[in-house]
């Protein structure tokens, strides 16, 4: 222990010596270890860290399959099937996201909420509240009493964490509502904020109404395989049973959480271990040249009596210790990128796992550190041979020996660098212009001057149709007087942000598809000017119009995509479309017009089947109005616009102002976000290979200046010895590349699944990137090669 103390002190004293090298490496530590740190934690967070709740693998979620679908949610007498005939599960819960008006207690807010079976936590997730309790099975039952849960996040801000809100009152649209519970902070279930239970009677009429998503817990010793098989035979009973081609499908919770970042997060941890490795081969060249600079040093003590081993523990314990500093400043870096990163990927990453440093982290930062410091540290050893140093002294002659070797060594550092650096150069372009390629794609709106936000009319006051219809027909004309204002629409769902609301459709006069080919339907309610609000193109027939009231004959609009699916090549204005089925009772809505499909699903998604009902004959109760505004900033009118809804209802809040430009950008969000970390990582790569270049040139010229002054000297022209240095620069750039096109090919396969509207071997991301490296590498020996240039040869001769 005591000679491991003497060589820590050793270690000081010789870092002190050489500063510049010393913090350029801390430097490189830093960066490298604090990178692979930061992607780490977001990878162990989301990927490796259990999720909270009890034996956390037994958790599935169930879903209806159908043919458009295969992860739809259950109607509510489906999950009472499924819960009451299966064999398999412990226990099944389900819940349905929406929002609810808040008022009391503060101003009136919209606040995101889930309508819950008491199953939900109490036998599914099993997470006990933190104040109070979770629903009673009581309470979920049609006619059970008000009651409601709070959120962890919403009890603070709205009630400051007061203990004492238990048994108070809240309202809920309008009804007031007992508060019995508040979660814990590490619950979050569907970003909901607030809870109430399904107080719904089972009505087997609505089997087709889906809108309860169903997770389960599987019993003791059930497997999901077992479990899967099990859940698609009673599927497949109940379709026979009541005559429907739906069935049953049961995947991992887990999956589920993780599985729409998955990919980009293995792709990430990937790339940034490639960061790591030029870093340390950095380091080590860094130390090698260091360690042939104190030869005269180290053959001092091999001639005394050092063996291998002494001289490994000295150069290792330095390595460390440099390894330590800057995986101690790269964790200060990598505790802010996690931050920052967690506040970008808010709406990109599982909500329920959140991402931070925990211990785990920091282990894992200092076992990369010492690794990386002990490999770091031997590299040198291994060039430096105590005999041929112990020759050297007995010699006299400290200059040669491992000169060659050790170039080969280094240059062969280089050129893994350049290759990673070219693998993560091609990455990160394929992802950048699949980026580039989703942002060109045509929505189907015109995004531009367009202000939206939503209202939500509901509550005691709005109870039945015609209040409703009295208060968009307020509503509409009211912010259309606003100046500046150019159209006003509403909408149920607006594109690329809410979702939720479809189904099957039956055509008169028969399907033009089979059974099990059935396409899936988005049901869209509309009001006001909504497709010149939006700037929908018209194809054919009409919008809506006077004519579209209530007691008319029903009306439709679909979108292109639908009307050609519905009668490929045929005209469907005057066509009658039935949701769901025919079926008694169930009239027909007959088709007046057609517009341009839009991309409500986002610019990353395929274009869905659309159909749009009016409001004046069938009304819908939270909208989401837009208004197309002349001037160049749309949010101007949202204080005017909030004063018009205050005249009409002073207790509707309006919430989720945005525009709709942030809302197209905002649905390529996470590509946008994954491509942003790889082409930082790519280019660190790509600077750290330049050092490296640079780094490894410069020695070399250094080592070299007896040769360049006998070339000098014999007459050559600098320019010829700028070239051979160039020259030997480049070289090493085309091998590096050369094999890094390999590694690339490998690469492109494996993220061939997030890329779009571009190849995975894509020969000008490939060119482009051997380029930027070719050029990088011939900028870091621009000045090596210009010293050697300048040797002198009577200085270089005299020195050796």
């Amino acid at each position: 222990m005591s000679r491991l103390w003497l060589d820590v002190r050793h270690a000081v004293k010789a870092l002190g010596r050489g500063r510049a090298t010393t913090m350029l490496a801390v430097l490189v530590f830093a960066l490298g270890i604090g990178a692979t740190t930061a992607v780490f934690s977001i990878f162990y967070s989301v990927l490796l860290k259990p999720l909270p709740y009890p034996d956390p693998d037994r958790l599935v979620l169930v879903y209806d399959t159908q043919p458009a679908c295969t992860t739809c949610p259950a109607s509510l007498p489906k999950y009472d099937l499924w819960r009451t005939r299966n064999t398999v599960m412990a226990a099944l819960g389900g819940s349905a996201t929406g929002n609810v008006i808040v008022t009391g207690d503060g101003d009136p807010e919209r606040v995101p909420s889930a309508r819950v079976t008491p199953s939900l936590v109490n036998d599914v997730f099993r997470v006990p509240a933190a104040l109070g309790r979770w629903f009673t099975e009581a309470e979920g039952v049609d006619g059970g009493p008000k009651v409601a849960v709070l959120g962890y996040g919403f009890w603070q801000r709205r009630y400051g964490g007061d203990a004492g809100v238990i048994g108070r009152t809240i309202t809920l649209g309008g009804e007031p509502h007992e508060i019995v519970g508040v979660m814990p902070a590490t619950f979050s279930h569907r970003r909901a904020e607030i809870f109430v239970p399904v107080q719904q009677a089972i009505d087997p009429s609505q089997i087709g109404n889906h809108f309860l998503l169903t997770y389960g817990r599987l019993k003791p010793g059930v497997s999901l395989e077992a479990a899967r098989q099990s859940m698609i035979a009673l599927g497949g009973e109940l379709a026979k049973e009541f005559g429907y081609n739906h069935g049953i499908d049961v995947r991992s919770y887990y999956r589920a959480v993780v599985g729409n970042v998955e990919v980009q997060l293995r792709v990430l941890m990937a790339g940034v271990g490639l960061v790591l490795l030029i870093a340390a081969a950095n380091v080590a060249n860094l130390l090698l040249a260091s360690g042939l600079a104190r030869r005269r040093e180290l053959a001092v003590r091999a001639a005394l009596g050092a063996s291998r081993w002494d001289l490994a523990r000295q150069l290792t314990v330095e390595s460390v210790l440099l390894a330590v500093a800057g995986g101690l400043v790269g964790v200060l870096f990598a505790a802010w990128a996690t931050a920052s990163f967690g506040t970008l990927a808010a709406s990109v990453l599982p909500s329920v796992t959140p991402v931070a440093i925990d211990g785990w982290v920091v282990l894992f930062a200092a076992g990369v550190s010492l690794a990386t410091g002990v490999l770091c540290g031997l590299w040198p050893v291994l060039r430096l041979r105590t005999r041929a140093l112990a020759q050297a002294v007995r010699e006299g002659d400290l200059r040669g020996g491992a000169q060659v070797a050790s170039r080969r060594f280094g240059n062969g550092l280089v050129v893994a660098e350049i290759a990673l650096a070219f693998v993560l150069l091609v990455g990160a372009g394929l992802l950048v212009k699949s980026l580039l390629g989703l942002e060109r794609r045509s929505s189907g709106i015109n995004p531009e001057h367009v202000v939206a936000f939503d209202v939500a009319p509901t509550g005691v006051r709005y109870q039945g149709n015609e209040p409703v219809r009295a208060f968009y027909r307020d509503l509409l004309p009211k912010l259309a007087a606003i100046g500046g204002v150019q159209a006003v629409g509403v909408t149920s769902h607006l594109p690329m942000y809410q979702f939720g609301w479809n189904g099957e459709v039956a055509l008169e006069g028969g399907n033009p598809w089979q059974p099990n080919d059935a396409p899936l339907i988005e049901y869209r309610w509309i009001g006001g000017d909504y497709f010149k609000a939006l700037g929908i193109e018209l194809v054919r027939g009409r919008l809506f119009g006077p004519e579209d009231r209530e007691g008319a004959p029903l009306h439709a609009i679909l979108s292109e995509s639908a009307a050609q699916k519905f009668w490929p090549d045929q005209d469907p204005i005057g066509r009658r479309v039935y949701k769901g089925g025919i079926f008694p009772n169930n009239p027909p809505w007959e088709v007046v017009g057609v517009v341009r499909d839009v991309r409500s699903y986002g610019l990353g998604r395929s274009v869905p089947y659309e159909m749009y009902a009016s409001i004046e004959q069938q009304p819908f109760g939270a909208m989401t109005v837009a208004m197309r505004v002349a001037g160049a900033d749309p949010t101007a009118v949202v204080p005017s616009a909030r004063q018009v809804v205050k005249s009409i209802d002073p207790l509707l809040p309006v919430s989720t102002v945005q525009t709709m430009t942030a809302v197209v950008s905002e649905s390529v969000q996470q590509p946008r976000l994954f491509s942003a970390l790889a082409t930082l990582f790519g280019v660190l790569a790509g600077l750290l290979a330049a050092v490296g270049v640079y780094g490894v040139m410069a020695y070399n010229v250094r080592r070299e200046r007896r040769e360049f002054g006998v070339r000098l000297a014999l007459g050559a022209d600098p320019r010829r010895v700028r070239r051979l240095v160039v020259g030997r620069g480049l070289l090493l750039g085309v091998l590096g590349i050369a094999i890094g096109a390999a590694g690339a090919y490998w690469l492109t396969g494996y993220i061939r699944s997030v890329l779009a509207d571009v190849q995975p071997t894509d020969p000008t991301v490939f060119a482009s990137a051997a380029g930027l490296l070719l050029f990088t590498a011939v900028m870091s020996v621009y000045w090596p090669a210009r010293q050697a240039g300048r040797t002198d040869p009577m200085v270089a001769l005299r020195n050796e």
